[in-house]
Parts: structure tokens; C-alpha cells; sequence
């Protein structure tokens, strides 16, 4: 208790900028785990589309990988994989 009594006005903006700095450190850690999670995603539902289309390629049914189906796989996912595939046998 006696560190408090002998804080001044410095010592406690101190305080309150390391708190700031380390609460903004979390909230930056939280948003790039989403974009690194986001990233992963998108790596992966594009290694799956490729995959299937050597898989399905000879049936004739394959997905273009371009910006709008790494978008698609990486917000969906695995449904996003099948939806595109559905609507590739479909049209």
C-alpha cells in the first residue's frame, strides 16, 4: 500500500499508458489470430478444390480457382466446397 500512497501524477500516467499498451497488444493479437485463421482457410479449401478437380476432372465437373471461390471456400468452408461443386454439376 505504501507504493500507491507514494505514486504522483507521473508514476500513475505511466501506469496508464502500459495498460493501454498492453490491452491494444490484445485486441491486435485477437485480429491477426482471425486474418491467420482466414489465411489457413483459404490455403486449405484451395488445396481441397484442387484436389477434387483432379479427382473429378475426367467426369467433367471442376471449380475455377480464382478471388470469388477463395472466398467462398475460405468464409464457408467445407459447404462452400460442396455448394461450388453443386453449382458447378448444376449449370
Amino acid at each position: 500500500m505504501e507504493f500507491l500512497q507514494n505514486l504522483d501524477s507521473q508514476g500513475i500516467i505511466w501506469i496508464a499508458i502500459g495498460v493501454l499498451i498492453l490491452l491494444g497488444l490484445l485486441v491486435v493479437n485477437n485480429k491477426l489470430r482471425k486474418v491467420a485463421g482466414f489465411a489457413v482457410r483459404a490455403i486449405l479449401g484451395v488445396a481441397a478444390v484442387a484436389v477434387i478437380n483432379m479427382t473429378l476432372g475426367g467426369f467433367g465437373v471442376a471449380v475455377g480457382i480464382n478471388f470469388l471461390t477463395i472466398a467462398v471456400v475460405a468464409f464457408l468452408g467445407l459447404p462452400g466446397i460442396g455448394m461450388l461443386y453443386g453449382l458447378s454439376f448444376f449449370i
